[in-house]
């Protein structure tokens, strides 16, 4: 049997008001073990030390120092050390509104392909983002930490020419798609699978194993996945995180609490003070 030992990093989570649609995060020496789950923005890891195993499809992806890893939202994926060795990283999280303002001439609406982007040689486009993450932790600079993410997401852009696998709107099985609109309108309200096996007239087996294969997670740890993302959103307007925990749906703060930090690393209450 495998003993998780206490992790005696950090991770801090925050955002700068100059820049409007960048969530910025900073580990720091943490052995933190990530569970499936997805980002409502683009994340965007820049790998500083250790060698992270990044899992979302196979084969399984080893970071390492000077890798860059990007997300699309809604991807599914799970992030974990690959040895005993602690991990530095920095990530950025890019609101959609954000990538397009940056990559986008005025009037064009299609954003490039990020779902899943592996650049691990680009040291200058490493160095540039790291840079701009920086400024954006200091204060130093936000003008010229504005350039810097701008023109290195440009940079990323390009390597958005080479194929990826992408599940284009519509080739998941219908009953799959209305499973997921279902849940996106009520994330919030406490669901049976057998609610969803009479929604579409499926067997829940079925149901379940062609919503994972489809989707990454089975329906329940999506709708949990979807309160989270909420509860983020409502945090960073300033709502209490009891109050929160309610909103979206959870038992109570200490459900909310302990699923959020399993996932982002922080606390909700510490999540809200970095905001």
């Amino acid at each position: 049997m495998v003993r998780m030992k206490q992790d005696a990093g950090r991770i801090r989570i925050w955002r700068n008001d100059a820049l409007a649609g960048v969530e910025l995060l900073r580990a720091s020496g943490t052995q933190h073990h990530f569970p499936k789950h997805f980002h409502d923005a683009y994340a965007i890891h820049l790998h500083e030390r250790g060698t992270m195993a990044f899992q979302y499809g196979q084969p399984q992806v080893a970071l390492k120092p000077g890798n860059i890893n990007v997300l699309a939202p809604g991807v599914v994926h799970m992030c974990l050390p690959a040895d005993e060795q602690a991990l530095n990283y920095r990530c950025l999280f890019v609101s959609p509104a954000f990538l397009q303002y940056a990559v986008l001439d005025p009037g064009a609406t299609r954003l490039p392909l990020f779902e899943r982007l592996l650049c691990l040689g680009d040291l200058e486009l490493f160095q540039s983002l790291g840079n701009a993450h920086r400024y954006l932790e200091t204060d130093d600079d936000a003008f010229e930490a504005e350039t810097l993410l701008t023109s290195g997401l440009a940079a990323l852009a390009t390597y958005s020419g080479q194929p990826h696998a992408r599940m284009e709107a519509g080739s998941e099985p219908r009953h799959v798609t209305t499973i997921r609109e279902f849940l996106d309108a009520n994330y919030d309200r406490r669901i049976a699978l057998a609610d969803l096996a009479r929604l579409v007239r499926l067997n829940p087996v079925y149901l379940v194993r062609s919503f994972r294969s489809s989707v990454g997670l089975p329906p329940h740890a999506y709708q949990r996945q979807l309160r989270l993302s909420r509860a983020r959103q409502l945090l960073r307007l300033g709502t209490p995180p009891a109050e929160v925990a309610e909103m979206v749906g959870f038992a109570d703060q200490s459900h909310l609490s302990r699923l959020f930090k399993q996932t982002t690393g922080v606390t909700p209450a510490d999540y809200a003070k970095g905001l």
